[in-house]
């Protein structure tokens, strides 16, 4: 496309200049997210060198460059470059500056001239890391998760994060005082492994120190709790002979009842944690109907998959599990009224289908507390009373292996 004589506004690339002592100049990016620059490092310092591009003319001979700085409220040239491609290398100290583009042909005389475009170099700064503490987080042990920097040309729009290879830990948000630098994760962010503490300035000058060591004891975790476990049905029959007496089950309390869980969880990651945990507990019931009381015991043992996730820091954690199991009612037998009279024990079996969530905390990462509920529902084969479904609130303590 070729630039005509309405002067169209030419691309402009953002220029960086850099000193490599206490300060660097660089240019402020104006109208891309691209970096149109490289370092010379063939002296003893380096040089960035800026490349200014323009769209190429049809029938040209050679372009001059024009190149004025902003010196007390007034433009003045200090710069003019003949090139014969479409672009030049220049390196500038910092300030406001703008450049127009002369374009001659083949004749050798002036065809025309772009508008002027405007640019500026602002200062960029080389940060360094001298320090920081603490060396490193436990995630079994730790509860704070900040690192305290001491460096030099720190700021609050510098970037801080960690690195390891191609992966990265950025800090929920980072404060900076006197070169001095906090930054706060979160724990869900955090993996394990060696990383380098990282800091990279506006201008893209960057440093790094580490190792800085992200470590857990464990790699698996086995817990054992037991605790108190009733039971409050929701709907459906526990039991129906084959005459006329039925027992159901949507209605009352039944506050007699343990329970008993083992969770193994060999995956812990940071979007959480996965394993397995098997359930276990027994509810006595006793129900008074008419003329009769219905009595049993009520064990349900399953087995399911458990998904654990922190919050607050590792404070504490929700567990979700979903699984399958028997449930067993044990001994179930009628108590008339007018006679005391009995009728003969009798033990069934049905599987059933387990859904729970709870709240989880550890103490001293030995001692553990859970309370939840599962919602647990029995099947069968079909019949003309629907089978029952019921909640089982529970509260546990245990131990952490």
């Amino acid at each position: 496309m070729v630039i005509n004589r309405e002067n169209k506004k030419i691309f402009i690339l953002i220029a960086l200049f850099i000193l490599c002592l206490s300060f660097i100049p660089a240019q402020e990016q104006k109208n891309n997210g691209g970096t149109n620059y490289f370092v010379d490092r063939s002296g003893d310092e380096l040089r960035f060198i800026q490349r200014i591009i323009w769209e190429e003319s049809d029938y040209f001979l050679h372009y001059e460059v024009v190149i004025e700085k902003m010196e007390q409220k007034v433009y003045v040239e200090v710069e003019r470059f003949r090139s014969e491609v479409n672009f030049i290398e220049v390196s500038l100290a910092s300030g406001h500056y703008r450049y127009k583009v002369e374009v001659y042909n083949l004749f050798d005389e002036l065809s025309f001239t772009t508008e002027w475009s405007e640019f500026e170099i602002i200062l960029a700064f080389q940060p360094s890391i001298a320090g920081f503490s603490p060396n490193g987080f436990h995630l079994d042990e730790d509860h704070v998760w900040e690192i305290t920097l001491q460096g030099q040309n720190l700021f609050p729009e510098s970037e801080f994060y960690l690195v390891q290879d191609d992966k990265i830990i950025r800090p929920l948000h980072h404060t900076v005082n006197d070169n001095n630098a906090t930054l706060v994760f979160s724990r869900e962010s955090l993996v394990r492994g060696k990383f380098s503490i990282c800091v990279r300035n506006p201008g893209g000058l960057d440093a790094r120190l580490g190792d800085f060591t992200i470590k857990a004891n464990r790699t698996s975790e086995l817990v054992f709790s037991i605790g108190y476990a009733p039971i409050l049905p929701l709907y459906g029959y526990l039991f129906k002979d084959a005459e006329t007496l039925e027992a159901p089950f949507s209605g009352g309390f039944y506050p007699l009842g343990i329970a008993a869980k083992v969770s193994f969880i060999p995956f812990i990651k940071s979007w959480g944690n996965l394993g397995i945990e098997i359930s276990c507990s027994l509810a006595f019931l006793e129900q008074d109907l008419n003329y009769y009381t219905t009595s049993a015991s009520l064990l349900n043992t399953h087995l399911g998959i458990m998904y654990q996730k922190y919050f607050m820091e590792n404070a504490f954690s929700i567990n979700v599990s979903i699984g399958a199991g028997i449930t067993s009612v044990l001994d179930f037998h009628y108590k008339f009224s007018f006679d005391g009279h009995s009728t003969e024990n009798i033990t069934t079996h049905y599987p059933s289908g387990i859904i729970g969530v709870s709240f989880f905390k550890k103490i001293n990462n030995i001692f553990t507390i859970n309370a939840g509920f599962d919602f647990i529902h029995i099947f069968s084969p079909p019949t003309d009373r629907p089978m029952p479904g019921f909640i089982r609130p529970f509260v546990t303590a245990g131990i952490q292996l």
